[in-house]
């Protein structure tokens, strides 16, 4: 229990914890015989599962507020939002450096380039890397308002992620499945921000 508690107060322990289930892409860094369609699909899937954690936070402390019950869930939450994207762009990294790697050149990385399949991912990667690198109080303070007007890039990197995921996946259907997770935070908080009736009253 005692170890609970400090997995949930420490940085370091969360990212241990959010990192834990991507170690065996971790471990194919190292690891030159490991298979590489599972580092692909679990870089990329691990990602996409963070990204939708990170958005479902705002429906959350809406719903905490709301309902007037869980402020320290609500306190608890509020910093780690940023470290679930950081996380997901983590991934993400290790995703395009197991693609970079199993491509061998440059040439065949600018050939791929010429689809949409690998145009719509290398968008996501962009918007995931700034995301995350300005997702520290010292950004918040140089940015102001600009950081939110930014922050809200989070929701065209989803979609590009699952659009990419889509065109280069043969089974659509976990991908039509994750389509319809991600659409969960995002009506959430605009029925939560919309809708006056008080839960629990």
């Amino acid at each position: 229990m005692q170890f609970l508690i400090s997995v949930l107060r420490s940085v370091p322990l969360f990212y241990v914890v959010l990192m834990w289930p991507g170690r065996y892409v971790l471990w194919g860094l190292w690891d030159g015989e490991a298979y590489y369609p599972a580092l692909m699909y679990d870089s990329g899937v691990w990602s996409v599962r963070l990204l939708i954690a990170a958005l479902a936070v705002t429906p959350v402390l809406l719903l905490i507020n709301r309902i007037g019950r869980g402020q320290a869930l609500g306190r608890w939450l509020l910093p780690r939002r940023r470290h679930l994207g950081v996380a997901s762009a983590l991934y993400a990294g290790l995703h395009l450096i197991h693609y970079v790697r199993a491509l061998g050149g440059l040439d065949a990385i600018i050939f791929d380039l010429r689809f949409l399949a690998y145009q719509t991912g290398w968008a996501s990667l962009i918007l995931l890397l700034v995301l995350a690198a300005t997702s520290n109080a010292r950004a918040v303070r140089a940015m102001g308002k600009g950081w939110k007007r930014l922050h809200l890039w989070v929701y065209p990197a989803g979609v590009l992620a699952l659009w990419h995921w889509y065109l280069l996946d043969w089974y659509t259907g976990r991908v039509l499945f994750w389509c319809g997770v991600f659409m969960v935070p995002i009506v959430a908080k605009w029925v939560l921000r919309r809708v006056r009736v008080r839960f629990f009253a």
